[in-house]
């Protein structure tokens, strides 16, 4: 298993910390306390199963709480299905909570208020499994949130509980698994939550492409700046084929490419009006565009005219005054 975070490798009055940074960068941003216990001791290691994130924590006693503003910072928008192997935790969400030992399965919505707390020495297994990934089902999920499913209950959670372990083990071995595989791994999660979450609750109407495509149109209007933002870039991102990006971007009505385009050059329009001071090249440049001359271009296709001349446009529609 591949070591992410080990407060061990740091002095113990700087480790508390150090894990808080950690885990945010990890995961998301939260407070860390300690409880109870001594010394801060605590260890993340994990991978990747296509979309889904898979780390194993080990610690003593702590507690981490995410807060309102917290989640308006950073929502990386996931269920986080834990698997309680050593020890126990108690975990808070709306006005659940629920104390996990081990074989004991539950989730946490990252989109909402929650603490997590160690209350002695003890193992997690966690997967943070994108909402969009999901689809339908995953506002269902997490209004069951902090709800424990033991291993005892039903036909389903007692054989998920080696099955979720070994895949993890799997995941987060040395070798790992091919992307192929990785991505089939990830797959397989989808009916096991549905066989313990059900699904008679009120879910999203959008379907998973829809939520993917939403996903990924955040993505582009996040990375407009960058050059090398393309069909390959999303789809390495979103842990799909650069072919499934196209397919989403068409069933909208555009193609991706056209879509980053146009917003692009939204975005460069309304700034040419906004600062006459700022130079076509730094505009072109903020705007993903290494080439003035390409800019120029592309501007000239969509606006009709050439981007010295768009500061003279009204900056609602973008296109050139009516001649004569």
């Amino acid at each position: 298993m591949t070591s992410i975070l080990d407060t061990r490798s740091v002095p113990p009055a700087e480790r508390r910390d150090y894990w808080s940074a950690g885990i945010a960068e990890q995961f998301f941003p939260m407070q860390v306390e300690s409880v109870g216990a001594a010394s801060f001791e605590a260890r993340l290691a994990g991978g990747q199963m296509g979309p889904v994130g898979v780390q194993s924590i080990q610690g003593l006693a702590h507690r981490v709480a995410r807060t309102q503003r917290m989640i308006a910072t950073a929502d990386p928008e996931c269920v986080l299905l834990y698997l309680m192997t050593k020890g126990s935790i108690h975990i808070e969400q709306d006005d659940r909570s629920c104390t996990l030992r081990p074989g004991d399965i539950a989730c946490q919505d990252t989109s909402l208020p929650s603490a997590f707390e160690g209350r002695e020495s003890f193992e997690v297994l966690v997967f943070s499994i994108p909402k969009w990934f999901i689809g339908a089902r995953a506002e269902g999920i997490a209004r069951r949130s902090a709800t424990r499913v033991d291993s005892g209950q039903g036909r389903i959670a007692g054989p998920a509980t080696p099955f979720l372990a070994q895949l993890a083990r799997t995941t987060t071995s040395g070798g790992g698994l091919s992307r192929p595989d990785a991505e089939g791994a990830a797959e397989m999660l989808l009916p096991l939550l549905r066989s313990m979450y059900g699904s008679q609750e009120a879910s999203d109407p959008r379907s998973r492409p829809e939520a993917l495509l939403a996903r990924m149109q955040r993505y582009v209007m996040e990375h407009l700046h960058d050059p090398e933002l393309g069909p390959e870039r999303i789809a390495q991102a979103h842990y799909v084929s650069t072919r499934y990006v196209h397919k989403i971007f068409a069933s909208s009505g555009t193609g991706v490419s056209s879509w980053i385009r146009e917003r692009r050059l939204e975005g460069a329009v309304g700034e040419l009006r906004r600062s006459p001071e700022t130079t076509i090249a730094a505009v072109a440049a903020r705007w993903g565009y290494s080439h003035p001359a390409s800019f120029s271009r592309a501007f000239r296709e969509v606006h009709g005219c050439a981007p010295r001349d768009a500061r003279q446009l009204p900056l609602r529609t973008g296109k050139p005054p009516p001649a004569g």
